[in-house]
């Protein structure tokens, strides 16, 4: 048996998988945000272990597990002390109480030299790097007492085994690490007044980062000494779930953003569409993964649907359905510009529905465009997420996008990548490709 977690924004699945590829298992747990009036979003280091441990331990109870692994969507930030207690609560990467506090101690950098460093597009705003900053100027009291800097992942690594670790794939939205060496910027490191002996140890994906500790099992199920390995970010593990490997594939990750992930062997290519970087399977020879993101996409349709179809909590079955008999007949929206009554005077709610899902599916359009401008072009793709479980979804992207749509695991794609990561790390699949082909259980 192995098992697979991805830890997503809003809720962590996983599965437990054996070893010829049946889904034997699947558990699914929310986390609960609190939402600060200066805009920040945080959790209790206690609460998000609990529920990660509680999703653990309704998959593994009972079982011998041969490996686990985690996939993150990551960048939330968490400061330990020097005797690794929570320093902080940990901080969401939709955190947004960061104003001008990283420009100041930052400085004006060269950002696109700085996105081809780390992979990913540097805000000033949001993810881990700015929210240092931000402690940096508002608390300093917390760098000085600090003796681990971590994102939630790691935290839980950390307490599965007592070993610190972080994998190059789940460590970009860290934007601490130079994607192409694997290693920490120091003079990032200098500006924040951090050490490299306060971050965890960079490896590669699918290292065994150690094993469960005594003091874990009680608490989380996993039998003592279980093989524990890194994990990637959650979209690249999704392809790794679902056998997108190779260039010109395509994965539709729809959860909290949507999320189009393509394989390219050419790094620079990417670099030249500004897209997300992720190692993926670069590592070992392969493919680049490159990501382009409708961020908090889901949000915005959610927005739109309470205020226009239903909020109750059959309102997306009462979304597709309309979407389903119903045109837009005219109506053009863009849900992310915030609602306006007046527009939808004269339309039924049926050609709202219609003109919602739309609107979401124009937006992801345009991101995957940049991928033409590189000669990078796909009239396939795999689906996986909520979303990918409503038949009108796919409809609606072979309309707009030209795209046909298949589906394999739908919102537990993730997790399944996650087992695949776990079973190569100990030695009982081959690669990602054969993973991916014993893993294949679940095709519409």
């Amino acid at each position: 048996m192995l098992i697979g977690l991805d830890i997503g924004t809003s809720s962590v699945k996983g599965v437990l998988v054996t070893n010829d590829g049946n889904i034997v298992k699947n558990a699914h747990k929310s986390f609960s945000y609190t939402r600060l009036d200066n805009g920040g979003v945080e959790i209790s280091a206690d609460d998000y272990i609990a529920t990660c441990f509680s999703a653990i331990y309704e998959l593994s109870k009972g079982q011998m597990i041969d490996g686990f692994c985690a996939s993150s969507a990551s960048g939330n930030l968490l400061l330990m002390d020097k005797d690794n207690n929570p320093l902080t609560p940990i901080f969401n990467w939709q955190d947004k109480r960061v104003t001008s506090e990283a420009r100041e101690i930052l400085g004006e950098m060269d950002t696109y030299e700085f996105y081809k460093r780390t992979g990913w597009p540097f805000s000033y705003k949001t993810m881990p790097l700015a929210l240092l900053c931000y402690i940096k100027k508002h608390m300093p009291e917390k760098i000085e007492n600090c003796g681990k800097v971590c994102m939630s992942t790691e935290y839980l690594y950390f307490r599965l085994t007592g070993k610190w670790g972080i994998s190059t794939s789940a460590g970009t939205p860290f934007f601490l690490i130079d994607q192409k060496n694997g290693k920490y910027i120091p003079e990032i490191l200098d500006k924040i007044g951090i050490s490299e002996n306060m971050l965890p140890p960079v490896m590669p994906c699918g290292s065994v980062l150690g094993t469960v500790t005594e003091a874990a099992e009680q608490k989380c199920g996993l039998k003592k000494d279980t093989p524990v390995i890194l994990g990637s970010f959650d979209h690249p593990s999704a392809a790794r779930g679902v056998g997108v490997l190779k260039e010109g594939e395509m994965l539709l990750s729809c959860g909290t953003s949507w999320v189009a992930f393509i394989p390219i062997m050419d790094r620079a290519k990417i670099e030249n569409t500004k897209a997300l970087i992720d190692p993926f399977l670069s590592e070992k020879g392969g493919a680049w993964g490159a990501m382009v993101s409708a961020s908090s996409l889901s949000e915005r349709i959610a927005l739109y649907v309470n205020r226009y179809i239903d909020g109750s909590e059959n309102a997306y079955k009462t979304l597709s359905s309309l979407a389903q008999q119903n045109a837009a007949d005219g109506l053009l929206i863009n849900i992310t510009e915030e609602p306006d009554d007046s527009k939808f005077e004269g339309f039924t709610k049926g050609n709202i529905a219609r003109a919602i899902m739309e609107s979401a599916v124009r937006i992801l359009k345009e991101k995957i465009s940049v991928f033409e401008s590189v000669g990078i072009k796909t009239n396939t793709a795999v689906m996986v997420g909520g979303p990918s479980e409503n038949p009108m979804w796919r409809k609606i992207i072979l309309e707009i996008c030209g795209i046909s749509v298949k589906v394999k695991h739908g919102a537990f794609a993730g997790a399944v990548g996650a087992s695949a990561i776990a079973g190569i790390g100990v030695g009982i699949f081959e690669n990602e490709s054969v993973a991916a082909r014993i893993l294949d259980k679940e095709t519409v």
